[in-house]
């Protein structure tokens, strides 16, 4: 019985880190990430992604750098997602 929890515990958990996953390299990606705009006053709350995108001197390029390590990052953590719920599946012989 001890068995079933670890694996159903290890399932859930392998599948948040991988929408994490997802969720990180979606929103670092310069081209299909959120927009980050200019002037929303003294605070804007998207800031924190311009700064885990970094502030490249050619959007262009960033973008088109950016985008094969995006596709690598999101296929890694859909393969997390889909151990994890391999392993909610799995039944006890």
């Amino acid at each position: 019985m001890s068995l079933t929890r670890t694996t159903r515990r290890s399932g859930i958990t392998l599948i948040v880190l991988g929408l994490l996953g997802v969720a990180f390299f979606w929103l670092t990606d310069p081209r299909y990430g959120p927009a980050v705009g200019r002037g929303a006053g003294w605070y804007d709350p998207r800031t924190w992604v311009a700064t885990l995108r970094g502030t490249p001197g050619n959007l262009i390029d960033a973008a088109n750098e950016a985008s094969v390590a995006t596709w690598v990052g999101i296929a890694g953590s859909a393969a997390v997602v889909l151990v994890g719920l391999w392993l909610l599946t799995r039944r006890t012989v």
